[in-house]
Formats: C-alpha cells, sequence, structure tokens
C-alpha cells in the first residue's frame, strides 16, 4: 500500500506534527491564524479542500487511505452537489480489514477487504483506485446517477476504463451494497455521453420504458453540420436537450435559439429539459411520450 512521504508543510494545510518540526510552537498552533478542520491539522482559511484532505491523510495512519465519495471527488467523478459537499468537509477513510477503523468526528471510517491494487495516490493522497472507487459509489447514487459515473469513466474523449473493466469489477464486488443498480448502470453506460444530467435523462427515459434514444448525433444539412444533439429519436425527428445553468447567459440564450431556429427549419422538433423538471420526473417522461406519440410533420 503507497505511503505518501510528500510535506506540505505550514504555508496552506498542515498536520500539527509537521508544523511543529517547521518552527511553529504550541502556542502558535492555537493561535487564531489557522482553522482546525479536522483533530491534528491546522490549515489557512485560503486553503483548497483538496489540501486539507492531504493533511487530513498525512494525520492519519500509514495503512489509512480515503474511500468512498471522498476517493470520487479526488479522482474527478461527477457526484450530485450535496453528495460531493459532503465528501470534502466529511471525509470517508477506510482501513484494511483487520484493523481498527477511523474515529474522528467529522469523518466516516470504513474497515474494507482490499487487494494491493486498490488504493492508490492521487497528488499524493492516498485513496482508493478508480475502478474500486466506482464500485463503492452504488452504495450511494441511484442508477441514473451511476450511470452518468459509468459514462464518464468509459467516455470515448476522455476514456479512463472500458466497460469491460466496469464489468469485471462489479462481478468482483457481486452481492455487495448496490450491486444491483451496479449491474443496471453497466448495461446502460454509454461512451458518447458528455454531461452527467444528460445520462440520468437517458436513464430516465429508458427505465420509463421509453426506446432508448441516440446519444450525441451530429446533423447535417448536406455536407454543412448543423449541431451536435444531446438526445435523438430519429424516427419522430425529436431531439432532447439538456440546458444547464450556463444557458441562462445571454449570449448562450442567443446562440440556442439560432440553433434551435436552424434544426426547426430542418424538419425537427426540440424539448429542452432543465434540473428543474428532475422535480416531477413522472411530468418529464409524459411529455416526452406525447411528443413520440405525434408523427413528425
Amino acid at each position: 500500500m503507497p505511503h505518501s512521504s510528500r510535506l506540505v508543510g505550514p504555508a496552506a494545510a498542515f498536520t500539527v506534527t509537521e508544523g511543529a518540526a517547521h518552527g511553529l510552537s504550541p502556542s502558535s498552533l492555537r493561535a487564531s491564524d489557522w482553522i482546525t478542520p479536522h483533530a491534528g491539522v491546522r490549515v489557512e482559511r485560503t486553503s483548497t479542500p483538496r489540501q486539507r484532505l492531504a493533511a487530513l491523510v498525512r494525520a492519519l495512519p500509514a495503512h489509512a487511505f480515503l474511500c468512498g465519495p471522498t476517493a470520487a471527488v479526488l479522482h474527478g467523478l461527477p457526484l450530485p452537489g450535496p453528495l460531493a459537499s459532503r465528501a470534502w468537509e466529511e471525509p470517508f477513510i477506510g482501513v484494511p480489514a483487520g484493523r481498527n477503523r477511523i474515529r474522528r468526528p467529522g469523518t466516516t471510517g470504513r474497515a474494507l477487504t482490499v487487494e494491493p491494487d486498490d488504493v492508490v495516490e492521487t497528488d499524493g493522497i492516498r485513496c482508493t483506485s478508480l475502478l474500486r472507487t466506482w464500485a463503492e459509489l452504488a452504495e450511494f447514487l441511484g442508477v441514473g446517477q451511476l450511470t452518468a459515473v459509468s459514462d464518464h469513466v468509459i467516455s470515448r474523449h476522455h476514456r479512463r476504463a472500458t466497460r469491460e473493466d466496469l464489468e469485471r469489477t462489479h462481478r468482483r464486488f457481486l452481492g455487495g451494497r448496490g450491486s444491483k443498480r451496479r449491474r443496471l448502470a453497466v448495461d446502460l453506460a454509454d461512451e458518447r455521453a458528455e454531461s452527467p444530467r444528460e445520462s440520468e435523462v437517458r436513464v430516465l427515459l429508458i427505465q420509463a420504458g421509453l426506446p432508448c434514444p441516440a446519444v450525441n448525433v451530429e446533423i447535417f444539412d448536406g455536407a454543412r453540420f448543423v449541431a451536435r444533439v444531446d438526445l435523438l429519436y430519429p424516427d419522430q425527428r425529436l431531439i432532447i436537450e439538456y440546458d444547464g445553468d450556463h444557458h441562462r447567459d445571454p449570449h448562450q440564450w442567443s446562440r440556442d435559439q439560432s440553433r434551435r431556429a436552424e434544426l426547426e427549419s430542418l424538419g425537427y422538433r426540440m424539448t429542452v429539459v432543465t434540473a428543474r423538471d428532475f422535480d416531477d420526473p413522472a411530468a418529464l417522461i409524459a411529455r416526452i411520450r406525447r411528443l413520440l406519440a405525434r408523427t413528425p410533420p
């Protein structure tokens, strides 16, 4: 199991031991200049969450590592906002099975059966590997959210693992927490997906019994490229687009309208999905059903 010897020192986030080694007195370590997010750790108010986690790990026993959602944010996996915030602020800490779980205020300790390759270093921080972390997320995420993570992992644009890797990892943890959701996420994963919400919309449609839409399709007018759309039902000429907050920008909104007008002039219909639609998924599904039932002109 790797153990990092890298020390950040008392510049932004550090352990009490490191601070003392750099000449800080006990009274200095208790000064209001520092925040104490975890026992034995001191940080500046301007320190980053990643720096704080790095300092925390250095304050832990050498066999401890970050896991679950906390390892996921370190690996850059797309988590829902509330879970991502919890991952940074209330770290999940693992130890090998047979060791005493870490019991620190503001953290969640777990004892895990790990193999040598299950623990790696990310920017000098000990944590579970990408695939091991993906497997653990099945406990915390719904099928749509876990599929979004799976899409991210196997993305054709920045592939970090293959579908076969996901399948093999799933089988290793078969029967564990969230195993059924993980099975579905592997089956539904699509390397062409480009955003988590787009993935969640696709899974929502499929689980409602609707046909699987084509993902990130390029539309041309003859040889002229017009647009790449999130989801498309080609026979019904129905485009489904997810619009995040950046579409509120006036310039982006203007571009969106021109793009929509161009697509509609080619005979396509478009419906837009926003975050608000996830508050009432039944209404969203009903809307898509109605649109699919209409014969395109």
